[in-house]
């Protein structure tokens, strides 16, 4: 079939499926304790294939890691250790050409990082928030029990949010106290948050179980709209437009939702597991990584329906992506060991 005939095709069932998708609205606690609820094995990366092209830009040596987080106005990043006991941290002042600068040892191993502001990155475990300053190479313990965090995000008033295996949201304020818990997903994979004038932030979370994203409204922690995000959700993330982009590496499909009210505005085919997920707030293209090629695939957005404007080689099981808008570099690490990639935009 012809990509024009496959892309009229999934135009077509977009409209279908915004007229056929169940919202489900729901607040509180209840639809994780339903029997009701359907739910799926949680969708992992395909399998990265050995042998590929020789990746595109330069490649830094990196631990094997799955975490990686853009620190753009410090220009670094930071990659959880293997051990998921210390951070490595990056200087990016030269984009295309990453150069480690420090080690930072954790005082537990943590299962998540992320939420940079100012000098300050969140790692999280079960029991423990840390506030790692990336610039002294400090890291501080607060003990705050959330279960098993997943995910991490930071709100415009400072406070942090943590997605968990068990479907919670825990906010934790400034003073490392929680200060709210909102119940009612299965898991919360992923977060992200968008800023929206004269309203309070809107949350999306990713439910791999579900394989759905939901609106979170933090003010009075209840849930609001909730849609498939195809059949196999894994990564999410949002862009200055406040569109919250998936992966649906199950059906082999790049999704789009509007926010607020959350709404879908496209589902387009990628082969061969798409799974790590960004975008170039200045240049305004997606990008989306294939680990069953390693490749990752640059879209333009602007037409409704996205389309393809450059695809690059990557370092073997690429599973973590960020973008750094500021200079249009896309930096890729290899859960495998293959190392940290910076390619030019």
């Amino acid at each position: 079939m012809s990509p024009t005939r496959t892309a009229a095709r999934h135009t077509v069932g977009v409209v279908l499926a915004a007229v056929l998708l169940l919202v489900v609205t729901a607040c509180g606690s209840g639809s994780s304790d339903s029997p009701g609820v359907a739910t799926t094995a949680p969708q992992t990366p395909l399998p990265a294939p050995t042998g590929s092209a020789r990746p595109a830009g330069s490649v830094v040596a990196a631990p094997a890691s799955s975490a990686l987080v853009l620190d753009s106005a410090g220009k670094r990043i930071a990659v959880l250790g293997a051990d998921r006991r210390s951070v490595v941290v990056y200087s990016t002042a030269t984009p295309t050409a990453p150069v480690a600068t420090r080690t930072i040892a954790l005082p537990e191993a943590v299962s998540s990082i992320g939420a940079v502001s100012g000098d300050d990155l969140v790692a999280v475990a079960p029991s423990t928030v840390i506030d790692v300053d990336l610039a002294r190479g400090v890291a501080q313990t607060h003990d705050v029990t959330v279960g098993e965090p997943l995910s991490v995000a930071r709100l415009s008033d400072g406070s942090v949010i943590i997605g968990t295996a068990d479907g919670k949201i825990v906010q934790v304020g400034a003073d490392r106290r929680i200060t709210k818990t909102v119940d009612g997903l299965v898991r919360v994979d992923e977060l992200a948050v968008a800023a929206r004038d004269g309203k309070s932030d809107q949350v999306v979370a990713l439910d791999r179980a579900q394989s759905s994203v939901t609106s979170v409204d933090m003010s009075d922690g209840s849930l609001g709209e909730a849609l498939r995000s195809g059949d196999g959700a894994t990564n999410l993330v949002v862009d200055h437009y406040g569109r919250f982009l998936t992966t649906d590496t199950r059906g082999g499909e790049f999704l789009g939702f509007d926010g607020d009210p959350l709404l879908t505005k496209f589902r387009y085919p990628v082969a061969e597991g798409p799974y790590a997920v960004g975008y170039d707030d200045v240049r305004n293209l997606a990008w989306v990584a294939t680990t069953g090629t390693n490749e990752a695939i640059a879209f333009d957005l602007a037409s409704g329906i996205p389309t393809e404007k450059r695809r690059v080689a990557t370092v073997g099981q690429a599973d973590a992506m960020v973008v750094d808008s500021a200079t249009g570099t896309v930096y890729l690490l290899s859960a495998r060991g293959d190392g940290l990639q910076a390619v030019s935009g």
